[in-house]
């Protein structure tokens, strides 16, 4: 996904492969992190360092799929343009729009 990706820029390799090694280097931490628990005897002491690394771990993870998603993003759309974001968003299925308008407008 790092070269190449169909619709982007070639201005936009050194970004893209800047994320793909932020989006591994960020899940390979958190697994390192996971692996280095230390035993501390206190058992308080312990229950908050643990949380604390699971919690950072997971921090990490979630970055991690968050580039990933960018990367996505940025791969599958043709240039700039709107983000998904600001694209207006249809009704959910079933739900009247025109009864909301006319509730409010008597």
């Amino acid at each position: 996904m790092t070269e190449g990706a169909p619709g982007a820029p070639p201005s936009a390799a050194p970004t893209l492969r800047a994320l793909a090694r932020a989006r591994s280097t960020s899940r390979e931490l958190s697994d390192q992190l996971l692996t280095h628990l230390p035993d501390l005897g206190d058992l308080p002491t312990q229950r908050a360092l643990d949380a604390w690394v699971e919690q950072a771990a997971d921090t990490l993870r979630a970055l991690s799929e968050a580039v990933e998603e960018r990367l996505l993003d940025l791969g599958r759309r043709p240039g700039p343009g709107p983000s998904p974001e600001s694209a207006p968003h249809p009704a959910p299925l079933g739900h009247d729009v025109t009864a909301a308008r006319d509730w409010t407008a008597g």
